[in-house]
């Protein structure tokens, strides 16, 4: 409107205006015609001011710790990340300085996240299949889900398999997998185990 009204060759014409602006803003006419002739400015917009990246002196040792551990993800680096680093800084493998050291101790679990996601894992992505909603393998095997907010390494899961071919009877062997749901730390330790015959009374 303000460059048709600037460009209006008659009074008759900016008077047309005038009225349109009127009738479309609910403007008072002085206040059209004043901002007619003085335009607002348009509001530019607000910079994003971007915050400066924290524990910068901690990241090579954070990476070097990530690496150690076979690239595992926040939740489980997080709660060993200033152990592996002091420990990797006895065998000299790592340089810890008070500075350093803080930052590892007082960076948190989402930044720690944000911060491997930029890294690059060699590790190939697993993939597990998904079964169909309602498939028949799903509706006959038992899943028990449950939440755990463990945060320090010793809480286990353990699980048992028999190896026996279909039969408990004779000598077969058994898996006993433990992991450590912190760390993801996962001993496999087999055992031999023989299973006698059932006895019936008479």
């Amino acid at each position: 409107m303000h460059q048709r009204y600037s460009q209006a060759a008659s009074q008759t014409e900016k008077s047309q205006i005038i009225d349109e602006v009127v009738k479309m803003l609910g403007y008072n006419r002085k206040y059209a015609i004043y901002v007619l002739n003085n335009p607002i400015p348009a509001k530019k917009p607000a910079k994003k001011r971007s915050k400066p990246l924290k524990y910068l002196e901690a990241l090579p040792a954070i990476q070097l710790v990530w690496e150690a551990l076979d690239y595992p993800c926040a939740e489980r680096l997080h709660p060993v990340l200033l152990s592996t680093a002091e420990l990797l800084a006895s065998h000299g493998e790592l340089l810890l300085t008070p500075q350093i050291r803080e930052q590892l101790a007082r960076i948190s679990r989402p930044t720690l996240a944000r911060r491997i996601a930029k890294w690059r894992s060699p590790k190939p992505k697993r993939t597990l299949p998904h079964p169909k909603p309602g498939s028949r393998l799903r509706s006959k095997v038992p899943i028990e889900c449950y939440a755990w907010n463990e945060n320090r390494p010793g809480a286990l899961e353990v699980d048992l398999v028999e190896h026996h071919g279909g039969s408990s009877l004779g000598h077969f062997a058994y898996t006993i997998t433990v992991v450590d749901v912190v760390t993801g730390y996962s001993p496999a330790e087999p055992s031999l185990a023989a299973a006698r015959p059932p006895s019936f009374a008479s």
